[in-house]
């Protein structure tokens, strides 16, 4: 047995059975990079975990390409981002810089 010597049930409950949505969550991942496992031909993301370097592989994981684990490929965000005038910009307003 992996990890110790607990036994764990798997159940068919999800967070949202738990009570913890998707939007408690207190960490995020992003994707870095993507490739394809030369033994298996397994297309895959490369993904970055906010836990930290000490957290996966230096802080990032493998997830499958194309089959939507854990809805990375359906569920996702993004931002655009803007570079703020220091000299203007205060903690929680940010005044961009002009081009």
């Amino acid at each position: 047995m992996i990890g110790g010597s607990k036994r764990k049930e798997v159940t068919d409950r999800d967070l949202e059975d738990y009570g913890i949505a998707w939007m408690n969550l207190n960490h995020s991942v992003v994707i870095v990079g993507w490739g394809v496992d030369d033994r298996t031909g397994t297309k895959y993301w490369i993904v970055r975990n906010s836990y930290g370097k000490r957290w996966g592989m230096d802080g990032d994981f493998y997830v499958r390409r194309g089959e939507n684990d854990f809805g990375i490929e359906s569920e996702t965000t993004g931002y655009e981002a803007i570079l703020c005038d220091e000299k203007t910009s205060t903690a929680g307003n940010c005044f961009s810089r002009e081009p």
